[in-house]
C-alpha cells in the first residue's frame, strides 16, 4: 500500500470579526445583505472562499427549510458560517458580489434576494423557453 501524504495540521486562531448589513434597493425593493469581514492576520497569497450550506448539510441546529447558511472560511481563522433566508437570491450581473480586498484585508459578500413577482416572471420565462409545457424525462431503467 502507497501511503498518501499528511497535511499538516494548521492552528486556528480564532474567530474573525464581521458586520452585517440589512438593506434595500432603492429602485427594486429587493432585500440586500452585506457581510463584511475582517482577516487581519491571514496568510499572504490567502483568497477567503465562500459557499452557501443547506440546513440539511449542517448538524449543529435541527434542520429548518426557512433557512440556509453563508459559510466563510481563511485560513488561520476559525470557519464561520451565518444563518441566512434559504429565499432566491438574484444571481444577475452585479446583484451577488464578493470582493477580496487585499489592502485592507476585508472579505465583503453582497447579496440580493428576489421578490415573490421576479421569483414568478423568471418560472413564466422558464415555462416560454421550453414550449409552455414541463420537461419530462423518459427513461427506461425506471418502472
Amino acid at each position: 500500500p502507497v501511503a498518501q501524504p499528511v497535511k499538516p495540521r494548521r492552528i486556528k486562531i480564532g474567530r474573525p470579526g464581521y458586520r452585517v448589513t440589512k438593506s434595500r434597493d432603492i429602485h427594486t425593493r429587493q432585500r440586500c445583505l452585506t457581510f463584511e469581514v475582517d482577516y487581519p492576520e491571514c496568510e499572504a497569497g490567502a483568497q477567503p472562499r465562500h459557499r452557501f450550506m443547506s440546513a440539511y448539510e449542517q448538524s449543529v441546529e435541527p434542520p429548518d427549510k426557512r433557512f440556509q447558511y453563508l459559510v466563510l472560511a481563511c485560513d488561520p481563522y476559525e470557519t464561520i458560517a451565518f444563518k441566512i433566508p434559504s429565499d432566491p437570491v438574484d444571481k444577475t450581473e452585479g446583484r451577488f458580489n464578493s470582493t477580496w480586498q487585499k489592502d485592507d484585508k476585508k472579505f465583503i459578500v453582497q447579496l440580493y434576494y428576489l421578490e415573490r413577482e421576479q421569483v414568478e416572471e423568471q418560472k413564466r420565462r422558464e415555462a416560454a423557453t421550453r414550449g409552455g409545457r414541463p420537461r419530462l424525462e423518459k427513461r427506461a431503467d425506471v418502472i
